[in-house]
């Protein structure tokens, strides 16, 4: 299973409507601090951010990929939307 696979099965408990990921490690190889793990861009909508601060938005996504945090992932960028927010490109 891919990291962006496993990504998406860890946020899967907020019932997203939409999840986007993109794998950014390309343009990060090799820089100071990558110890392993790539970089990802998320955007998830959700109706569980209904009502919290852009804050516990991100620290609700990342109680979720936690334990990949610690070995597959080296940087998350989150756009954490609820459904009423989102407007698709």
């Amino acid at each position: 299973m891919s990291t962006i696979d496993e990504i998406k099965t860890a946020l899967q408990a907020l019932s997203p409507e939409v999840i986007e990921i993109e794998d950014d490690s390309d343009k990060h190889a090799g820089h100071a601090g990558n110890t392993g793990g790539g970089h990802y861009n998320l955007l998830i909508v959700s109706d569980a951010f209904t009502g919290l601060s852009l804050i516990k938005r991100h620290r609700l996504v990342f109680e979720h990929v936690d334990t990949l945090m610690k070995s597959k992932i080296h940087a998350l960028s989150i756009q954490a939307k609820t459904p009423a927010e989102y407007q698709p490109q």
